[in-house]
């Protein structure tokens, strides 16, 4: 992520911002992800790129006994996801960091989420980051994410990013769902998708 989009992010996190833009945006993307994950409890979980822990807290307020480890390059946003989960009961962890290089060993988690992260990496990193993703999932654990379909990089370009859908079976995810979902900020298309990492 360039340093001034942090920057920013971090700037907005600290001042309410981007959680008053999470409520209003994300809302409904956070529930439909909540439903998605289909845990039973007592599951690993990781939310990368997880911002401020609002789709950590949300998923807490829904199941019991899970581990909900977040990690964000941004420390400020960090710093309130600290603040936002330390009163959960349940083991939280927030640590600072970068998806495309996540300190945790191989086989960790039972599920990992994200929710609209990839739009903020630059395009040599997105396999990078699905990579490290695949590592850190058990055998048999799914990665759940909302993300946008279509994401202009530049005002005057025009040049669009997209989610590399491309590089998930070439990572060596199985797809088990993908299907669109609202359209949010008016004009940014959101798509839901579900892979999973074969068993061994």
């Amino acid at each position: 992520m360039p340093s001034f989009i942090n920057g920013i992010l971090g700037i907005s996190a600290a001042v309410g911002l981007y959680d008053w833009w999470a409520r209003r945006h994300l809302t409904a993307v956070h529930d439909t992800l909540v439903q998605m994950v289909e845990l039973r409890g007592g599951e690993t979980i990781l939310d990368v790129g997880g911002g401020t822990g609002a789709l950590s807290s949300h998923l807490m307020r829904r199941y019991d006994g899970l581990s909900v480890h977040t990690i964000d390059v941004s420390a400020r946003m960090t710093k309130v996801a600290k603040a936002r989960l330390r009163d959960n009961r349940l083991h939280t962890e927030c640590v600072v960091g970068t998806v495309v290089d996540l300190p945790y060993p191989d086989g960790n988690f039972d599920v990992v989420l994200s929710c609209v992260l990839f739009h903020l990496l630059q395009d040599s990193e997105k396999e990078a980051a699905l990579r490290e993703i695949f590592r850190v999932l058990k055998p048999g654990g799914r990665y759940v994410c909302a993300e946008f379909k279509k994401y202009p990089a530049g005002f005057f370009r025009r040049r669009l990013l997209e989610y590399p859908s491309d590089l998930s079976g070439l990572v060596g995810f199985d797809t088990v769902a993908h299907f669109a979902g609202p359209t949010i900020m008016r004009c940014r298309p959101i798509i839901y998708r579900s892979l999973m990492k074969p068993l061994d």
